[in-house]
């Protein structure tokens, strides 16, 4: 079984647990109940020496702070953005939570910011679930949601989710976990090589909302069509990047089969730990912390959590695509129906 131990408390006296899993060859994952979330990964670097990868906290309650990032939490029942915080499905309009200026982000934070059950655990594997009634935050339909963490013997962290809705629904779920391969507490990721199997992006408006439009990578500091520095132009000018922000953008992926295919690559060329991403969902938002506080003092021991110090590399459908239905691709949910996705963290060294 997967070990369990006491994290702390949210809400007073609410407890937090966390289950750490392993495989055979000594990696170790911790998961907490809090946001079903990824707290620690630590993989080994070409030497065999480990270091965790995950950026995070030593106690709970910074993870329900959304200032912070949703370090590692899963995110639902809509991941990403939905302009002015509404949508219309099945001729009905929706109306979700506000919690970002004008619009929605990550469904209105509360699959990241609740305990999730423990459905199942074995010793590298466990299944977290939520269920969220009819109308929560606006949404429809009794959904349950459960996400299952394999930590494969060949170095794969895996996450199978699942959503089963009492109506036909809309979904988009995530991970919002940050990597620093280096396993070094002061390093950014600007030194981190990037690949993305991703031709165009969706553009943005000044909110960097979707505007349903793709835009071409080739030519733009977009482009990671070939392996090279997060940090090389991380500070062009460019329309769908914030000044001093950087990169917080959903890249349209090659994969349109619906089936498992490699979206990413990351590589930290000093410690040989390298990271391949695959999924079956046609988008993947790269973001590098570039709204973190650079002054923040809260992290793990001294890796903190700050402007830069890690890449989410979250795989989805594009944001706001309830609202462009016809442009953006959109699998619903059926009344009744299981829908699974699956992404992978594939954990090798150079």
């Amino acid at each position: 079984m997967a070990e369990k131990r006491l994290f702390g408390y949210i809400n007073e006296n609410e407890p937090v647990y966390i289950y750490t899993i392993k495989n055979k060859n000594g990696l170790s994952a911790e998961l907490q109940t809090l946001g079903a979330g990824i707290r620690s990964l630590f993989v080994p670097d070409r030497e065999g020496k480990k270091a965790d990868v995950v950026l995070g906290f030593d106690s709970p309650e910074p993870y329900t702070n959304p200032d912070y990032g949703y370090q590692g939490l899963i995110v639902g029942r809509w991941a990403n953005r939905i302009r002015d915080g509404k949508f219309t499905f099945g001729g009905k309009e929706y109306n979700t939570p506000k919690n970002q200026g004008t619009w929605t982000l990550h469904g209105g934070g509360r699959f990241s910011f609740t305990n999730w059950e423990v459905a199942e655990s074995g010793e590298n594997y466990i299944v977290f679930s939520r269920f969220s009634p009819d109308g929560e935050d606006g949404f429809p339909g009794d959904f349950r949601m459960s996400v299952k963490y394999t930590l494969t013997d060949g170095n794969v962290l895996r996450l199978e989710y699942s959503v089963l809705s009492s109506t036909d629904n809309v979904a988009n779920v995530t991970n919002h976990a940050y990597f620093n391969l280096s396993g070094k507490s002061g390093e950014t990721v600007e030194n981190h090589y990037l690949q993305i199997f991703a031709d165009y992006f969706t553009e943005t408006d000044e909110s960097q909302l979707p505007t349903g439009e793709l835009g071409e990578v080739k030519g733009t500091m977009m482009d990671f069509t070939s392996l090279h520095k997060i940090g090389d132009r991380i500070d062009e000018p460019f329309r769908a990047i914030i000044d001093g922000i950087g990169y917080d953008n959903n890249y349209c992926l090659r994969n349109k089969s619906g089936r498992l295919e490699k979206a990413a690559i990351l590589l930290d060329k000093e410690s040989g730990r390298k990271m391949e991403v695959f999924t079956d969902l046609p988008g993947i938002q790269l973001y590098c912390g570039g709204w973190l506080d650079k002054n923040y003092t809260l992290g793990k021991g001294d890796s903190l959590v700050t402007y830069r110090r890690g890449v989410a590399l979250e795989t989805q459908f594009y944001p706001d695509s309830v609202n462009f239905p016809d442009k953006f691709p959109l699998w619903t949910v059926k009344a009744n129906e299981e829908f699974k996705t699956v992404t992978e963290f594939r954990f090798s060294c150079e």
